[in-house]
């Protein structure tokens, strides 16, 4: 096997922003040049559930071996490997495990670290005996640290598009929410003011009509001061009118005082 440097080539695949599946692709392609496989998988491991969990595969089948068999971390070699963090080279299976695994008779395990922390594991599988050897011990590792940068990278990013995701949904809901309030407000505003034009005009209107009633019942019997005086008193409440109006048209802000209870009314200038 030939070892590659081929981390600046990924790099700038990432910098492409391409899709979880995409990326993946083309990085085993990547991986292919420098180790001939049929079928690969990559376990990613997931630190809060200690489980380790299929991210891609390439082939048909999943690449590991005594599936059948339960670790800690799931079942098969892989979830070993984790454990262990040690990569293993099975040169040849064809003498050891003919069975169902006959698809790969050249087996790597190796598990992904970056910066002292468990990423994952990738299995490399090949029906070629010999395909990989124990002497290529030190590539495959060199290899396996690219890949967990690689892997590492694109985990952080895509939890970065995920918290991107979560920040614009927030403040969607927040500018929702503040439309809501704002509504709110305002209609709280408009029931204030409701409030006070009910208050300071029916006081004077219901004045107003108090003494209409008496001089259309009593016209003819009332004495003409009394007449004039019911006019005057009229003609105040009307005035008393027209400035509450004056005010109101004056009003720049809805501060507002209790009224009675919890109901409030929108506060006149002077």
């Amino acid at each position: 096997m030939v070892a590659t440097d081929f981390l600046h080539e990924i790099v700038t695949l990432l910098q492409k922003g391409l899709g979880a599946g995409e990326t993946f692709e083309a990085v085993f392609h990547l991986v292919e040049k420098s180790v001939p496989f049929e079928s690969a998988t990559l376990f990613l491991y997931n630190h809060e559930e200690d489980r380790l969990d299929i991210m891609h595969q390439e082939g048909d089948d999943v690449v590991d071996l005594i599936r059948e068999i339960p670790f800690t971390r799931g079942m098969g070699l892989a979830s070993w490997v984790s454990q262990q963090e040690k990569p293993i080279i099975l040169e040849s299976l064809s003498k050891s495990r003919p069975g169902k695994e006959r698809r790969f008779t050249s087996f790597v395990s190796l598990p992904l670290r970056a910066a002292d922390k468990l990423i994952g594991v990738l299995n490399l599988g090949h029906s070629t005996a010999n395909m990989y050897l124990k002497t290529d011990m030190d590539a495959f590792s060199v290899m396996a640290e690219e890949l967990s940068i690689i892997v590492e990278t694109f985990i952080l990013r895509a939890q970065l598009e995920e918290k991107n995701a979560m920040l614009t949904k927030t403040l969607d809901e927040l500018n929702d929410t503040q439309g809501l309030l704002v509504e709110k407000e305002r209609l709280a505003a408009m029931g204030e003011l409701v409030v006070t034009v009910n208050h300071e005009i029916n006081n004077p209107l219901t004045s107003i009509i108090g003494l209409v009633e008496i001089l259309e019942l009593s016209a003819a019997t009332l004495s003409p001061q009394k007449v004039q005086d019911a006019l005057k008193a009229i003609l105040k409440e009307a005035n008393r009118i027209q400035d509450i109006t004056r005010r109101l048209s004056q009003l720049s802000n809805s501060e507002a005082k209790d009224y009675v209870g919890d109901t409030r009314m929108t506060k006149l200038p002077e």
